[in-house]
């Protein structure tokens, strides 16, 4: 049962309706999974797997988004205008 939650939380997370809460979501709740899966032996490892490795792509995409983000605010707020006013 975790096993779908973690996919669904990673599609959700990466598409972005709950951009950093999905990612974050599928990735424990991936873990659990696979933890569970190891133990009782049922199937739905694959989709563990899955919610797991896309909520991790998603969690870098944002990150990387976000620094790209603050990196051209940084460089646009660096930049002089070159205009002069006279009066």
């Amino acid at each position: 049962m975790l096993a779908i939650v973690s996919l669904i939380a990673s599609i959700v997370g990466f598409i972005g309706i709950l951009p950093i809460i999905g990612s974050i979501g599928a990735v424990i709740t991936g873990h659990i999974s696979l933890n569970q899966l190891k133990t009782n032996g049922e199937n739905g490892r694959g989709m563990a797997l899955a919610g797991t490795i896309v909520g991790y792509v998603g969690l870098a995409f944002w990150i990387i988004g976000a620094i790209a983000l603050f990196s051209f605010i940084a460089w646009a707020a660096s930049q002089s205008s070159g205009y002069t006013y006279s009066s």
